[in-house]
């Protein structure tokens, strides 16, 4: 099996990303999902520490105003090809679903709404990791007793 660790929407918090990272243990590949730029180069730095190699992906957000990471990007990990975008520019969940598709995608990978979505849509996994600690649009803020 294949553990990735999938962030989006930290705005900034860095401290949560590091307790999340730190609280999923062994990953074998990382994705940030667009909002905060700054903060999936912090991540990568994070990741580049961990013992073997991480592979690192991002694509930027509707935030990452100058941002160069790319809008979409589709990578195959662990076996599954992997549609990853932030999400804002997705009208519907089916929509998404039809993109992933037409790009030979197991899943979709997506934030934006900071809210948690896990559904299987036409064949698709969806997967929205919800906000990275931020509290804004109803993140939740990781506590210590987590």
């Amino acid at each position: 099996m294949t553990r990735i660790a999938v962030f989006s929407d930290s705005h900034g918090d860095k401290q949560a990303l590091d307790a999340l990272l730190e609280k999923m243990g062994q990953i074998d590949a990382c994705c940030f999902l667009g909002d905060v730029a700054s903060d999936a180069m912090h991540l990568c730095g994070r990741i580049s520490l961990l013992p073997g190699r991480v592979p690192f992906y991002a694509v930027k957000g509707n935030n990452d105003y100058s941002s160069s990471l790319p809008t979409v990007r589709v990578e195959e990990i662990g076996g599954k090809r992997i549609y990853m975008t932030h999400g804002h520019l997705c009208s519907s969940a089916l929509s998404l679903a039809y993109t992933a598709l037409e790009n030979g995608a197991d899943a979709a990978l997506f934030g934006h709404t900071h809210a948690y979505f896990c559904e299987e849509v036409q064949g698709v996994l969806l997967l929205n990791p919800g906000s990275a600690g931020n509290t804004c649009r109803g993140g939740a803020r990781l506590r210590a007793d987590d």
